[in-house]
């Protein structure tokens, strides 16, 4: 479907096994480095801007050991109300985000920086997906938590495992909410001349 083109390597800087099966989509090599950075979000930063930066950091971040190669970073939130739900720290505070979400709709934003050090580019942007959670019974959350699925997922969820049945309805990218906004992406990589 794609190729990449001559004197191009792609990097993907994130250790998420989805954001891996999203951009094997797209059919090309790419290696994997996960950083480590700080992800606390700042005092008056939007939801919009953490995701922005957070994810340009995680690629400068892998970037300035590879500065020839083009690295892809990403951070995926949930966000209800101007607040970001993050992965739960236990069952207890996965069920309350459940409750938080149930019946309700709430935000997937994905921020993803696209850059190469050595040709000084830098790419930017946030995808935003609505999601709609049906109404769930305390018996449903409990019997999901129990999966274990929850526990390392931001906003207690996870659309494309077994918490997907609890989304009725998504408007706008669905790859997006799992993790990385394919079809943006390969724009991105379409117009910088990295893929054709």
């Amino acid at each position: 479907m794609f190729q990449i083109n001559d004197g191009n390597a792609i990097i993907l800087a994130s250790e998420s096994t989805r954001r891996v099966d999203i951009l094997r989509m797209l059919g090309i090599p790419f290696s994997i480095i996960p950083p480590d950075i700080d992800e606390t979000r700042k005092a008056n930063e939007t939801p919009r801007e953490f995701a922005l930066r957070v994810s340009y950091e995680k690629a400068s971040k892998v970037g300035r050991h590879f500065p020839d190669k083009w690295v892809i970073g990403a951070d995926t939130i949930v966000v209800y109300k101007n607040r970001i739900l993050g992965k739960p720290s236990g069952e207890d505070d996965a069920f309350k985000m459940l409750q938080l979400l149930k019946g309700k709709w709430h935000k997937v934003i994905t921020g993803f920086c696209v850059l190469n050090i050595s040709r000084d580019v830098v790419y930017r942007d946030a995808v935003e997906t609505r999601v709609f959670m049906k109404d769930l019974v305390d018996q449903e959350i409990m019997k999901y938590i129990g999966t274990s699925e929850p526990l390392d997922k931001a906003g207690s969820y996870a659309v494309q495992g077994k918490g997907g049945y609890m989304v009725k309805e998504i408007k706008g990218s669905y790859s997006n909410v799992v993790g990385l906004p394919i079809c943006e992406v390969a724009e991105v990589l379409l117009s910088l001349g990295v893929l054709s």
